[in-house]
């Protein structure tokens, strides 16, 4: 039996008495003390902060990058601004327009780029990047799913708590 890995935020899960399960092969809590439909509601209220360490994070990088992406997401990373628009929705898809995955892709500089895969899926997807990689020049690829924790913060109340 394999061990389930943790995040960072494992210790902090368990001390404020989650309830933690096997969720993708990591140990992730599934809810708290208070329970559930009050977390649920306080999110859809207000906001909510989420452990989503568990997902896999790739790092695209290099000058080649957003041709690469252009080639292997259903949408346009072009559209990406640092600025005003960091972040997309996107499909990884197959050799035949069917989908390997789901994911978001972030651009935080210049020809950089953080594409954040399902848990379950993250070995699947890079191994199907690797194959496409074969026709890329200028670019670098790299799994930091054990270097790069995330948290998210959701809900109406989000970007008012974040400037603030």
């Amino acid at each position: 039996m394999n061990q389930l890995q943790r995040t960072l935020f494992y210790d902090r899960h368990v001390s404020a008495g989650a309830k933690m399960v096997d969720f993708g092969g990591w140990e992730m809590p599934v809810m708290y003390p208070t329970g559930i439909i009050k977390e649920h509601l306080s999110t859809r209220k207000g906001a909510g902060l989420f452990d989503v360490s568990h997902m896999g994070r790739f790092i695209i990088r290099g000058k080649d990058a957003l041709k690469f992406l252009q080639h292997t997401l259903t949408n346009n990373a072009a559209a990406l601004d640092i600025r005003t628009t960091g972040a997309q929705y996107t499909l990884i898809p197959n050799e035949t327009g069917g989908a390997v995955d789901d994911a978001y892709l972030y651009r935080f500089k210049e020809d950089e780029y953080l594409l954040v895969v399902n848990a379950a899926n993250r070995d699947k997807d890079w191994e199907h990047f690797q194959t496409l990689l074969r026709e890329a020049d200028d670019i670098e690829l790299m799994d930091r799913t054990h270097e790069i924790s995330m948290l998210s913060l959701q809900g109406p109340k989000s970007r008012r708590i974040l400037q603030n």
